[in-house]
């Protein structure tokens, strides 16, 4: 009786200790194969923001996966596309922007990502809308998942406005506000040639109407009343006098431009280089009818290559690199996220002593404008036409006739 006693307890402690066995094997993760995911850098992510938003977090929380950065190839897009893919050793995600990525729609390497993002439960709904909205192309589908963001601004010279008793920017101006400014601001005083605004490529100041370049049918959409009115401006702009002149001022530089349109990112690389720069900023101005919206979303997302043996480890990467964890650390550092948090947003620039007390929540509350109708491969050979026409205009030059740019595109 005894030994039956015990023997009925061993049996319940085997029985016990075998169900624990299989209940903390259940919580564990299967063992994962290794596996390298490349991803080509086509848009300059830096080996900073690829240690901190990449290396590290991903092999914090998938440390089966070993990623590696690879540069881009040499020559014009399709070249290099062409010889990515005809090494045989096409990287599994593509680095690109949401306008950049036409490139590879163009050379059918992009993966449709629908199916994959579903069968994982990837929530899009995260994401700022415009910028998931930039990759949704018809060609391909969900063409790639945003993961960063650049965003026009004006940034503005304090000591420059302080120097000339002249009130500073506010938050939010139309581009017709900006001319009386800038004539204000632009000055020659003890021989120093002072600009009251710098502006930005024409191609970029366009963005903000979301304009075309080139109409499905391949013709050249620049003989319109958008762009001539985008041409006006720049003439209004370099009537006023100063801007004549052989102008190589430069914001951060000689420090003799008073505002000046740009990229965050661009203003932020050289701001940290130039302490003794009194700077602030404001959001990017517009015409009268689209005051608050931006220049055409630029995402910087991820793409998986269509050649990729690791389709769903690379969307584990796409994962970790836009988790609430990254994109907060993200933030903090001063890369513009890409999830729709405004708590995320909040902390924007908290690492970054340079970037302590600027205006940031006038830049974000513009919202950047839809990606122009029709984006296509063919955008860059328009604008090689259009933006020498500012620096024409700016040395009292005609405009050039504008009807003759499509018959020129025709014979490209």
């Amino acid at each position: 009786m005894k030994k039956a006693w015990i023997y009925s307890f061993l049996m319940m402690m085997i029985i016990a200790l075998l169900a624990g066995c299989n209940a903390e094997n259940a919580d564990s993760p299967a063992k994962q194969e290794p596996v390298t995911i490349s991803i080509l850098n086509w848009n300059g992510l830096t080996e900073d923001e690829f240690d901190k938003f990449y290396l590290e977090p991903v092999s914090k929380h998938l440390p089966h996966i070993t990623l590696k950065l690879a540069g881009k190839e040499s020559g014009e897009p399709a070249d290099a596309i062409a010889k990515h893919v005809m090494s045989g050793e096409m990287p599994d995600l593509i680095y690109v922007s949401s306008i950049d990525i036409y490139h590879f729609i163009n050379a059918e390497v992009v993966y449709n990502l629908e199916q994959l993002v579903k069968k994982n439960q990837f929530d899009l709904d995260r994401f700022m809308a415009p910028a998931v909205e930039s990759v949704m192309k018809p060609e391909v589908g969900l063409a790639a998942i945003p993961w960063a963001q650049n965003i026009g601004l004006i940034v503005y010279n304090k000591d420059i406005f302080d120097q000339f008793g002249v009130q500073y920017p506010k938050d939010l101006m139309t581009w017709e506000e900006m001319i009386p400014l800038a004539r204000n601001l632009t000055r020659l005083v003890d021989n120093v040639q002072y600009l009251g605004f710098k502006p930005s490529s024409m191609s970029q100041f366009a963005q903000s109407l979301s304009v075309s370049y080139v109409s499905p049918e391949g013709k050249a959409l620049v003989d319109t009343p958008t762009w001539h009115r985008i041409l006006n401006f720049y003439k209004d702009l370099y009537a006023i006098p100063g801007y004549k002149e052989d102008y190589s001022g430069t914001f951060f530089g000689t420090k003799t431009v008073a505002m000046e349109a740009q990229w965050i990112s661009t203003v932020l690389i050289q701001a940290e280089s130039a302490p003794d720069v009194n700077w602030d900023v404001i959001g990017l101005p517009n015409f009268e009818e689209r005051l608050g919206i931006g220049r055409e979303v630029d995402a910087h997302t991820l793409a998986v290559s269509i050649t990729s043996e690791h389709k769903e480890q690379a969307l584990q990467v796409i994962q970790v690199v836009t988790s609430d964890e990254v994109q907060s650390k993200m933030s903090r550092y001063g890369r513009a996220p890409v999830l729709d948090d405004d708590q995320i947003l909040s902390n924007y620039g908290g690492d970054r002593d340079y970037m302590a007390g600027k205006n940031w929540e006038a830049v974000f509350a513009v919202t950047p404008g839809e990606l122009r109708e029709n984006a296509t491969v063919h955008d860059s050979m328009i604008l090689r036409m259009i933006n020498p026409l500012a620096e024409r205009i700016r040395n009292g030059g005609m405009f050039m006739d504008l009807t003759v740019l499509p018959s020129i595109f025709q014979s490209l």
